[in-house]
Parts: structure tokens; sequence; C-alpha cells
């Protein structure tokens, strides 16, 4: 009985060293993705205030012609993820139940 608790304490001692250094890892690579976003908006900022100072004599372009109806791209965007996010929930939610669902599944109430 002592050698199968043993056993069991290692194994979640094992299990919460590899979530906490995948923790570690997945923060790291959303750091990095923030850290390259990041970048990305200072060169583009600074590549159109540039463009704006050398080339101030353009005449104006003309302007598009709208089509009534259609939705500006902020709401667009905002429709888009707010979709991603509901796929990814509904994702999420069904490979627990599936996990749940096999052989040695955890059937908690989460």
């Amino acid at each position: 009985m002592e050698a199968e608790n043993a056993t069991s304490n290692e194994k979640n001692s094992t299990g919460d060293t590899e979530s906490r250094e995948t923790s570690h890892v997945q923060e790291q690579v959303l750091d990095a993705i923030k850290r390259s976003q990041d970048a990305t908006l200072q060169v583009v900022a600074a590549w159109g205030e540039s463009v704006s100072k050398l080339v101030p004599a353009l005449p104006d372009m003309p302007t598009p012609p709208t089509f009534a109806g259609l939705p500006n791209p902020g709401d667009v965007t905002d429709q888009f993820f707010d979709f991603a996010q509901a796929l990814m929930a509904s994702q999420q939610e069904f490979v627990k139940k599936l996990l749940d669902a096999l052989p040695g599944g955890e059937k908690d109430d989460d």
C-alpha cells in the first residue's frame, strides 16, 4: 500500500513539474509573439511617419466608393476573433468530454 502511494506521489510530482515547464514554455512563446507584434507596430508607425514627411506634396488620393451595408474592418475583425474564441472553447469542452469518456477517464464536475 505504501509503495502504491509513493508511486502515485512520484507521478503527481512528475506531472506537476511537466505542467509547470509546459506553462513556462507557453508563457515564453506568448511573450515572444507580443514583442514581435510590438516591434512590427513600431516599424509600421515609423515607416508611415517617414513616408508622410517625404511626400507631403502629393495630391490627395481619390476616395474609393463605399459600399453601403458592408461592415467596417474593425467589426469584421471582432466578429472573426469572437467566432474563433467560441470555436476554441467548444473544442476544449469536447476534448475534455472525450477524455472523460475513455476508459480510465476522470469523471469530474468541472
